[in-house]
């Protein structure tokens, strides 16, 4: 997908769980300079075959964040020669989303001591994507929300790739 196709596939404030009122970015990136795909937290083999990146992230100022990162691919043989899973099926139940998908944890930094959350990333076709939902110790996430993350994501990014409007929400 080129940039505006990946731009089109990240989420919008109309498709995150409503909890999370707050917009922070939502922007898409071509890839002239490994740079910028570096900055996002991708790994350089990853940038050095990358056709653009995205982000989006959203909060509720309060006790939750979530973050979104696309990369996308020329192909989708090249997107899965990279993917790399490390988590087992269960993580991520029964019937996942997207052609792979692998979870994993995020644990509590030296900045958010207190903040801990759960990830995902999935790959659909010739895109990738990483989901990171965090959330302040206490505050009650329900279970199936990173399920419905996934899903949602999966699905704009399909919708995105078909050349259909990316309409794919939580809501």
């Amino acid at each position: 997908m080129n940039t505006a196709e990946l731009e089109a596939a990240l989420p919008n404030q109309l498709s995150v769980p409503a909890e999370l009122t707050q917009p922070r970015t939502r922007k898409a990136w071509g890839i002239t300079d490994a740079t910028i795909c570096q900055s996002e937290g991708w790994p350089d083999p990853w940038c050095a075959k990358a056709m653009a990146v995205g982000l989006a992230g959203f909060t509720n100022l309060e006790n939750q964040e979530l973050t979104i990162r696309l990369i996308s691919f020329p192909d989708s043989d090249t997107a899965a020669q990279l993917f790399e899973g490390e988590g087992t099926p269960d993580e991520v139940g029964e019937n996942p989303p997207g052609d792979e998908i692998d979870g994993f944890e995020i644990e509590p930094s030296e900045q958010a001591p207190t903040w801990s959350g759960k990830g995902i990333n999935v790959r659909e076709g010739s895109v990738t994507a990483k989901i990171e939902y965090t959330w302040a110790e206490g505050t009650n996430i329900p279970a199936e929300r990173m399920k419905g993350l996934a899903n949602m994501v999966a699905q704009l990014i399909q919708q995105a790739q078909n050349g259909k409007p990316p309409t794919a929400s939580t809501r």
